[in-house]
């Protein structure tokens, strides 16, 4: 079934960015899906991505149009020629067999920027492979910079709001969903926000730059050191294999067996 948009939609534009096909648009007075694009997510996600950001739940699924799974991840297949989508694709109709489904949005009247660590502390950490010997860097994972959500506090109604980073382009309008007031994206609100997510992926990355030199550095050095610690200890047992030949050699050949001539035992001139 393809997923259709209600007229209780608050033309908040939410669903917009997150459609992997792009068939979603603004109409006259709602956003409106296209069932020539939609797949449902198929092949892109386990859910319905639109339906997943929809502060007022209404994405939901047309019951007279009703596809299959072959026929939507065919369709995501065309419209997507340069993704290679396996055998194990993502798909609602799988919903819940290999992963979670995603958390439910954040209440609309939440008064505290959800960070987006902590929102996805469940989520699993990007991970850098280790050698067996030296601990993992675990780094908690970060969203696209255009998925961060952002909250607005509508200036009629003192209510706050989220909308994707997507949203806050210049002179882009957003609707708040508790009034419907419209705001009008300044070019200062796009820039300052744009401008903290970049400094801070791109800290992050310096750091996780300097973090991984210094880890290759000391362990370069710890290598080194064990490196030279084992030449010499196979040194000293080398040393150690040939005195102890040496001393076994000297007792076998000075052993006084019963039955030596006593020549022989006191030395070549008989002398006791």
């Amino acid at each position: 079934m393809a997923t259709m948009i209600t007229s209780e939609c608050i033309n908040c534009g939410a669903c917009e960015p997150e459609c992997p096909n792009n068939a979603i648009s603004q109409a006259d007075e709602i956003y409106v899906i296209d069932p020539l694009l939609c797949t449902e997510c198929v092949g892109f996600h386990d859910y319905e991505a639109c339906a997943a950001v929809c502060p007022v739940d209404c994405c939901v699924t047309d019951p007279n149009n009703v596809e299959s799974e072959a026929a939507l991840i065919g369709r995501a297949r065309a419209l997507h020629q340069d993704v290679a989508f396996s055998d194990g694709f993502e798909s609602r109709f799988r919903k819940g067999a290999d992963k979670a489904a995603p958390a439910a949005p954040a209440p609309k009247n939440a008064e505290a920027w959800p960070a987006p660590a902590e929102a996805r502390a469940a989520a699993p950490a990007a991970v850098e492979p280790s050698n067996g010997h030296e601990p993992e860097i675990l780094l908690p994972e970060l969203p696209d910079m255009k998925a961060w959500k952002i909250p607005l506090r509508c200036y009629k109604c003192d209510q706050l709001y989220e909308l994707p980073m997507s949203h806050f382009r210049i002179g882009n309008v957003v609707w708040c969903p508790h009034c419907h007031k419209s705001t009008v994206i300044k070019d200062d609100l796009n820039f300052r926000l744009r401008a903290e997510l970049k400094e801070f992926y791109d800290r992050r990355e310096k750091d996780l730059a300097r973090l991984r030199a210094k880890r290759e550095s000391e362990l370069k050095a710890v290598r080194a050191r064990h490196e030279a610690e084992l030449r010499g200890f196979e040194a000293r047992e080398r040393q150690a294999l040939e005195k102890v030949k040496a001393r076994l050699s000297e007792i076998s050949q000075g052993y006084d067996a019963p039955g030596t001539p006593a020549a022989k035992r006191n030395g070549p001139f008989g002398w006791g």
